[in-house]
């Protein structure tokens, strides 16, 4: 058995021990590069089965716990199944490979960019919103940290280390050229900008628990807005403006590397009309963010020392954000903590879509 590949042994006892049916068909989901996924249908309904490789056994089930008590406050969370024979556990361990089940859910990942001012700002709500009632079902964490920026001497170590592995190569390719073309800038930019490096002896706050990778490939929409919000392997806890501005750089960046500040603007004002954050919060967690960006050659630690090439392309897009922003410093931060005068609009009538797992009566997802 591989983990590249599915495991039709596994799935047809998870089915069972889902209590999912019979399976009639199964498909694999390639989107994403840390898990491995399955769209299972079976006479009992269509399900998505996670084989859980990047986070620990105890991390799952909290999460699950999570996505059950959000499901039940009426959010947009599909909750995670039960196994019918192991006391509500909602983990199958199957010799060390782990399992988890949720209801399929309808619908399209869309693009930030696509979207329209109200929906941007309803996008920017429901992260606040989940922020809110993570709050609510989690332990207590400390209103503020110490957050440690990378050291300038540690990230030059990384970019000298990337562009020599790039040079190195018997026969370098054109993506290699491109790393050492732009581990060369980043040296420089590095050396220009150090001196803006955060201070580590600051406290950061206000902090809470954060879904963690809030972004379009994690938020399906359906017919009448939002239908899901997937993929919680990252939940933490986190200064929650950090979540916010990382989310609006993902969701509302070109192709070109440039920021739709219009709708970074709408997603943060949506995001404060649930949740008030002070704009001094916003501002350090812009300028966070931009130094993680310079410091960070997390892609090219993939692509070097363990040969995958699957985020090649992160590397580019965020080469491209990273020159961009560099140059719009402060358009950028204004368009986080300006206050967007927004007329009154007619407001979509919530949807709702039910996910019905064995064990569970119908969840159903409002916002």
């Amino acid at each position: 058995m591989t983990d590249e590949a599915p495991v039709a042994a596994d799935l047809s006892v998870v089915a069972d021990r889902f209590g999912l049916g019979e399976i009639t068909e199964t498909q694999v989901i390639t989107a994403g590069t840390m898990n491995l996924n399955w769209r299972v249908t079976t006479t009992g309904g269509v399900w998505a089965v996670k084989r859980v490789l990047d986070v620990d056994a105890a991390a799952a089930r909290r999460q699950h716990r999570v996505t059950i008590a959000l499901a039940e406050r009426g959010l947009p969370v599909p909750p995670a199944c039960t196994v019918t024979s192991a006391g509500g556990d909602t983990l199958l361990d199957l010799r060390g490979r782990l399992y988890a089940v949720t209801g399929w859910v309808a619908g399209v990942h869309r693009g930030g960019t696509m979207l329209s001012p109200a929906e941007t700002e309803d996008l920017g709500s429901l992260l606040s919103r989940l922020q809110v009632e993570l709050g609510r079902i989690l332990p207590a964490v400390p209103e503020t940290v110490r957050e440690m920026p990378a050291e300038a001497a540690a990230a030059k170590d990384g970019i000298d280390r990337y562009a020599a592995a790039a040079a190195a190569r018997p026969e370098p390719d054109e993506f290699d050229a491109f790393v050492i073309d732009r581990m060369t800038a980043r040296r420089v930019l590095l050396a220009q900008v150090a001196h803006l490096r955060p201070d580590e002896d600051a406290p950061v706050g206000p902090c809470g628990w954060i879904h963690g990778d809030f972004q379009h490939l994690n938020v399906l929409y359906g017919p009448a807005g939002v239908s899901a919000v997937l993929d919680w392997d990252r939940l933490k806890p986190r200064p929650v403006a950090a979540e916010l501005v990382r989310s609006a750089t993902l969701l509302f960046g070109r192709p070109d590397g440039s920021l739709d500040l219009q709708r970074v603007t709408a997603f943060a004002a949506g995001y404060r009309s649930v949740r008030p954050l002070p704009d001094a919060a916003i501002v350090d967690a812009v300028g966070r963010l931009w130094w993680e960006r310079i410091c960070d050659t997390w892609q090219l630690r993939r692509h070097y020392e363990r040969q995958d090439p699957s985020c090649d392309h992160l590397f580019r897009s965020a080469e491209a954000s990273l020159a961009w922003w560099t140059s719009n410093r402060e358009p950028v931060s204004e368009a986080f903590t300006a206050r967007r005068q927004t007329a009154d609009r007619h407001r979509r009538t919530p949807g709702s879509s039910s996910v019905i797992c064995p064990g569970h009566g119908p969840t159903v997802a409002r916002w």
